[in-house]
């Protein structure tokens, strides 16, 4: 429902109502009730009274509130209630560090920068990129059916709220898919539509390492990539057009791993003294991963398995344990078949609270 200025409303969820003052974001506004204060409420528990409504037959109560009186106290004025929220803005760019490759965006960010796993979330997408887009979002529901929610235009470099939710409300915003057009006046060369699914774990909500900063916003974030742009020429999964075959062939893949020190390359991941954790995600061993096909994914994501693995029992590491993800099972078929090969270790799959079901634990003899 949309609320304005200047609407009557009564609260679901206890008792009262009052006097709507300004709107704060799409899902949340400021009341003002009785007791002279205002109240920041979310829109989901207000009712809309109107005198000519249904609803006011059974909540027909005048709301003694002195708007003059609560906004000369916040020191504006009446003519001042006016909607203060601005759904699309431009990207921001006080962040220093390294900047985000090009490319869309999924952000989410707490309200409260002090604690970051508690309160609301504001979930935006970033389009960051020279091109404007058509996006429309689909959220997958609990039946495997997709709800669209939400479509529009979006300028180059902005980003656009979305929602503003309550964390018992991330489950339903933490899958779906975005689709997106991409239109420029002149470019060199057209970039194929985007389809892109995304999942975000639970767990990740819930862990302050995993909000960051970056080059989208002030405050740190939760960022999800959608898809990326290289050179104007490409987006994930190999996405885009090009002028033929050959340039497909002639183009240098960059599959530089992050890590390959044998003897360190366990370092980044200690979590204790004796334990490693291992994201065997594409995208935390190679940048340009997109430029990669399925199988060349999979080789570098098991030859990087079986250094972390090698380095292990060089280092005498007791337990590792290696994130791969769900997917079709490939990758996790491949780790099994060389963990078989060992005698002096067992695994098992990882904990679902912490893991999900996509990880597997490996406890290693190190006394031979």
């Amino acid at each position: 429902m949309n609320f304005k200025a200047g609407d009557k409303v009564k609260f679901l969820n206890t008792v009262g109502g009052g006097i709507v003052t300004k709107v704060i974001s799409p899902t949340m506004v400021s009341v003002a009730i009785e007791e002279g204060f205002e109240v920041p409420t979310m829109v989901n528990e207000l009712l809309k009274i109107e005198d000519t409504g249904a609803a006011s037959r059974l909540f027909n109560k005048d709301y003694n509130v002195d708007i003059n009186t609560i906004q000369n106290n916040n020191k504006t004025t009446t003519n001042q209630v006016e909607e203060v929220y601005e759904r699309k803005s431009d990207l921001k760019r006080a962040y220093h560090g390294n900047e985000n490759a090009a490319g869309i965006y999924l952000a989410y960010v707490p309200q409260d920068q002090r604690w970051l796993t508690t309160g609301i979330i504001d979930i935006y997408l970033v389009n960051h990129s020279e091109y404007e887009v058509l996006y429309s979002l689909f959220l997958t529901t609990d039946e495997g059916k997709f709800e669209g929610v939400d479509y529009d235009v979006l300028q180059a470099e902005t980003k656009t709220h979305l929602i503003s939710i309550n964390r018992d409300e991330l489950e339903g915003w933490s899958k779906g898919i975005v689709q997106v057009l991409f239109h420029a006046s002149e470019k060199d060369r057209v970039l194929v539509p985007l389809n892109a699914e995304f999942k975000v774990k639970g767990a990740r909500f819930f862990k302050e390492e995993n909000y960051i900063a970056s080059s989208f916003f002030t405050e740190k974030s939760l960022l999800i990539t959608i898809g990326l742009i290289a050179d104007n020429k490409a987006i994930t999964d190999n996405l885009y057009r090009r002028k033929d075959k050959e340039e497909i062939a002639d183009e240098p893949k960059i599959t530089k791993v992050r890590h390959t020190d044998p003897e360190n390359i366990l370092t980044d991941h200690m979590v204790n003294s004796s334990t490693a954790e291992i994201d065997l995600h594409i995208g935390q061993l190679v940048d340009d991963y997109y430029l990669l096909d399925n199988a060349e994914m999979l080789r570098i994501q098991l030859d990087y398995f079986i250094k972390c693995l090698e380095g292990a029992f060089m280092n005498k590491i007791q337990k590792i344990v290696f994130i791969h993800g769900v997917g079709n099972g490939t990758l996790r078929n491949e780790i099994i078949k060389v963990l078989k090969m060992y005698n002096n270790l067992h695994y098992f799959d990882a904990s679902m609270a912490k893991y999900g079901v996509g990880a597997t634990e490996v406890f290693i003899n190190t006394t031979n």
